[in-house]
């Protein structure tokens, strides 16, 4: 997982890392599933959309956008917070009530953090335990495989 902090003193840039903004550029675009399903059939995504909109009316740079699938289906519901050059979270087993203002107070972090990297303490306790996965951003691509510096 990515709550331990590494030692990444050891790693150099080599002539294949891509050269970026430290911070992420462009809008940070939340993707709600919109086709999530609760246990008792009934959709979950709709209000989770409305509510992430709600929470995040006033936010500059974000979008929030309906997806039909995240294909996280064991996990309702589920959001994606990506942006052009950073890191992608996908969460899960979110409830609307709670989540819309952790991944709010989350799409702020993750402006202002390198490549996105929201570190693990920083995140809401409903997004450390609802966490799919994350994914690097495309940009880079280190030998050794560890989160750029």
């Amino acid at each position: 997982m990515d709550h331990r902090p590494t030692d990444q003193s050891k790693s150099t840039p080599s002539a294949g890392d891509a050269v970026a903004s430290p911070q992420p550029t462009g809008p940070v675009v939340i993707s709600v599933c919109v086709s999530c399903k609760s246990a008792d059939g009934l959709n979950a995504g709709a209000p989770m959309l409305e509510a992430m909109r709600a929470a995040l009316a006033d936010a500059a740079d974000v979008q929030v956008r309906p997806v039909q699938c995240l294909s996280v289906c064991k996990r309702p519901t589920t959001v994606a917070v990506t942006s052009a050059d950073g890191y992608s979270f996908v969460f899960g087993d979110l409830v609307p009530e709670t989540a819309a203002e952790a991944i709010a107070s989350f799409a702020a972090s993750y402006r202002d953090s390198p490549y996105g990297l929201v570190p693990w303490r920083q995140r809401a306790e409903v997004l450390r335990k609802g966490m799919v996965t994350r994914l690097p951003p495309l940009g880079w691509s280190p030998d050794d495989g560890r989160a750029p510096t």
